[in-house]
């Protein structure tokens, strides 16, 4: 019995708009999971599986991922297991693959996040529909209101401006422009950020993510059986999931992640992280709207509460600062659906392998945190803590 998992190979491929689209979502796929045989230097042959997943309503039926999977061209023979469990269904098939080695039942498990927004021809309308349809929809509820509920709570309790949350939006796009995967690469400034279009306040829609098609792979490996590897791999040393209450009034506090932060000293104590703040080399947080990465922060124990926006003013999670947090842009600037929820994996595991693009690479980076969440309120978390199997052993 393994008992143990790592990553030990990724690939990515270069995000873009659906509608500049140049390669179909199956051409996608077998790109990245290419590029994560590439960087392993696994054959097809050692793979045990594959996990995937959906998200049902915009792709409208799981069997598309049994219909992906045996186009990938690493045989026709490999037991699939599909994932759909909605917005957070990318940042749950490494931890079901991880299972999987652990429990000695696999040796090697391909995982695939491919692209999701590729079908919808109003995908507004289609995102509006996850609000609760027999209490929460007739109010005239969407996505975006959804999300800036929790945006103006988190004002109102703790002073949050305009201006801080255009910080962190010209933040991310800083980060994304030298990332070579990013669908948004390019810097902002404030003042572009604020004469956005208004969304639902305080949003303004350059403090939202944009839609993204682009596919993400990682080989998820038993590390006792990689010595035949390219790479070092990355050791998932701790990980859970976590949730809340599907309805809105079933959350106690929007101006707080409260259930974040209950999954984070669960996952912390398994690792035996007793300093947050000091003992990440890199985070990778899913934060599609700009008010949550504060908020993240501060239930990640990374910030006393009204406190992240403060961290990310000081320039601590930028490149060279105690935290680097989100080098690859984040879901702000990229966010491909099942793609989007696993690359926070992806680019924490690359971070500690040393293999991230040259340009987002945090040197010497041992210890990284990989983080993805989803729902109507964003109720549902998932977290990951990798290490560098060279400092496990």
């Amino acid at each position: 019995m393994a008992y143990r998992a790592a990553v030990a190979g990724v690939g990515l491929t270069e995000a873009t708009s659906p509608r500049k689209q140049t390669r179909s979502t199956i051409e996608l796929c077998q790109q990245a999971v290419q590029a994560t045989l590439a960087h392993s230097g696994a054959s097809p042959d050692s793979i045990d599986a594959i996990v995937t997943g959906n998200i049902d309503g915009f792709e409208g039926t799981v069997l598309g991922a049994k219909h992906v999977t045996r186009l990938l061209g690493i045989g026709a023979d490999l037991p699939v297991t599909i994932v759909n469990t909605g917005g957070t269904t990318g940042g749950n098939l490494m931890q079901v693959a991880a299972r999987m080695v652990r429990s000695g039942t696999h040796r090697r498990v391909l995982v695939l996040g491919g692209p999701t927004f590729f079908g919808s021809t109003d995908l507004q309308s289609a995102i509006n529909t996850n609000s609760p349809m027999i209490i929460e929809q007739p109010l005239g509820m969407g996505g975006y209101h959804m999300g800036a509920f929790a945006a103006s709570a988190y004002q109102e309790r703790y002073g949050l401006t305009a201006d801080d949350l255009a910080a962190v939006a010209v933040a991310d796009h800083a980060k994304a422009s030298r990332n070579p995967f990013a669908h948004l690469r390019y810097e902002m400034t404030p003042e572009e950020v604020l004469a956005g279009r208004p969304l639902s306040s305080p949003l303004t829609q350059p403090m939202v993510c944009p839609i993204s098609t682009s596919a993400v792979a990682m080989l998820v490996a038993d590390p006792e059986d990689v010595a035949d590897l390219a790479t070092t791999p990355a050791l998932i040393k701790a990980m859970g999931m976590s949730a809340d209450p599907y309805l809105g009034g079933g959350k106690g506090d929007f101006s707080r992640m409260q259930n974040l932060a209950n999954l984070a000293r669960r996952v912390y104590a398994l690792a035996d992280i007793r300093d947050p703040l000091g003992e990440f080399d890199a985070v990778e947080i899913f934060a599609p709207y700009a008010h949550m990465q504060p908020m993240q922060l501060e239930a990640l124990g990374f910030a006393p509460p009204g406190g992240g926006i403060d961290l990310i003013r000081s320039g601590a999670t930028d490149a060279g600062g105690t935290l680097p947090t989100n080098m690859s842009g984040g879901p702000k600037c990229t966010n491909a659906g099942v793609a989007g929820e696993l690359a926070p994996y992806a680019y924490a595991a690359l971070q500690v392998m040393g293999d991230a693009p040259a340009s987002i690479q945090i040197p010497g980076a041992r210890r990284s945190l990989g983080h993805g969440t989803g729902g109507s309120f964003f109720q549902f978390e998932n977290l990951a803590i990798f290490e560098s199997l060279a400092r496990s052993n």
